[in-house]
């Protein structure tokens, strides 16, 4: 994998210091609270590194993103990717407000979904490299399932006769946070039925007696602010194909856009502006008429700023002219910096609205040189026995947890300041 050098915030000053600040997520006498809860206690509880998820966060977010759409009285439906985070407390927080769908990139995904009670017209089914075992285990499902090859379309065939599928189109227009995270563009990748073999596709798809129900891209991860204008590049390609297929081969149910909306990971990223991206959306497809259903499919959007992975301090040391802090966890636990290049802001846990006294590189427990957290990083006073606080951790952490080193994974844990019924779980 190609490696990047971690993004760096804008310079930090008063103005900055605290610019993560929202509802729930605050310093009060200069400790750090979540959800209304002392982040440093939640950890001298469990006494591991510990996710810990405000859960009022992530149905604020959701709801947001769902009446973003919903205002326009267009047919829609927001699928939470689950593989952004399936702990059970989210997922039972994003089933109970009775309108969320769920985005599986598995078998097991969409099996998980449908225990967890969501029905399976609200599934929808993508990814790669699938094999007639996966098949098998979506036989007979009414999920929408997307089709991102043609190895794909004749493999349902043989297991499913005449089911409805989609197709997973790549527009090739891409927009990521870097190119780790860009799914499509010039640069092939694996994803998607690239247009010169659509014709191809959709004449597989006739052939062999399936049904095309709709269209699905998926152009990147973690775009903000102004990349909004080149995601809504790919969005014109996508309803362009899709009028072509409708002139050529019959109407279409739905058109899927994917995810990829992200979070400001630092002071100076703008935010994304849901209702200009609902209304960016919706008003193209209102083009095609119809009333073809708008389906998006995100993740972080939803999770990542609801939770923060709590550590310890258990070394601090200047070797080679570098102040190392080393906390008890590693990218076992939580991949963004080390494997996809992203910035992870940390906070002092007790002194979470202190200035910087000096720069630190954070690191982890993982015998691996990639096991970097932050690099020369502008930090208050740190010592040994301190908790850290990891924030924008609640996507893409406990969901990719892995055993190298065996070292152990982190705890989970739902907090609330509303009543949430689902509040206070744990889960190793």
């Amino acid at each position: 994998m190609k490696r990047f050098p971690q993004i760096r915030p804008a310079a930090l000053d008063p103005a900055h210091q605290n610019w993560w600040v929202r509802d729930g997520l605050r310093p009060e006498t200069h400790r750090l609270q979540i959800a209304g809860h002392d982040a440093e206690q939640l950890l001298r509880h469990v006494d591991r590194p510990l996710f810990a998820y405000d859960l009022d966060r992530v149905e604020a977010n959701y709801m947001r993103l769902h009446n973003a759409f919903a205002r326009h009285g267009h047919p829609f439906q927001v699928f939470f990717a689950v593989k952004a985070n399936r702990f059970r407390p989210i997922v039972e927080t994003l089933r109970a407000t009775g309108v969320a769908g769920i985005d599986a990139a598995s078998p097991r995904e969409v099996l998980y979904a449908l225990e967890m009670g969501f029905p399976a017209e609200k599934i929808t089914f993508t990814n790669v490299s699938v094999s007639h075992r996966d098949l098998e285990q979506l036989k007979g499902l009414p999920i929408m399932l997307n089709c991102d090859s043609l190895s794909v379309i004749n493999k349902v065939a043989d297991v499913d006769p005449g089911r409805a599928i989609g197709l997973r189109i790549n527009p090739q227009v891409g927009v990521g946070i870097n190119d780790n995270l860009t799914y499509a563009g010039q640069r092939a990748t694996k994803f998607g039925i690239y247009l010169d073999r659509l014709p191809e596709a959709l004449e597989l798809i006739r052939k062999r007696g399936l049904r095309l129900q709709g269209l699905h891209m998926h152009v990147g991860c973690g775009w903000t602010g102004s990349a909004i204008t080149q995601y809504f590049q790919a969005v014109d390609r996508l309803t362009a194909i899709a009028r072509d297929v409708i002139d050529t081969h019959g109407p279409l149910e739905y058109l899927n856009f994917g995810g990829g909306l992200g979070v400001p990971l630092t002071a100076g990223d703008g935010s994304v502006d849901v209702n200009l991206y609902a209304e960016g959306i919706v008003e193209r497809v209102r083009q095609l008429g119809l009333g073809i259903k708008v389906c998006v499919e995100p993740g972080d959007y939803i999770v990542k700023d609801s939770g923060v992975l709590l550590s310890e301090v258990v070394m601090v040391e200047e070797k080679g002219g570098t102040e190392f802090v080393g906390v008890n966890t590693g990218f076992n636990v939580h991949t963004g910096a080390s494997h996809y290049g992203l910035y992870q802001e940390f906070v002092h846990t007790t002194r979470a609205d202190f200035g910087p006294e000096k720069n630190v590189t954070i690191v982890g427990n993982i015998n691996e040189v990639i096991d970097v957290f932050a690099a020369d990083r502008p930090m208050p006073l740190i010592e040994e026995g301190d908790i850290l606080a990891m924030l924008n951790a609640g996507g893409y952490g406990a969901s990719m947890m892995m055993e190298h080193c065996l070292r152990e994974p982190a705890m989970q844990m739902g907090l609330s300041q509303k009543g949430n019924p689902f509040a206070q779980s744990f889960d190793s």
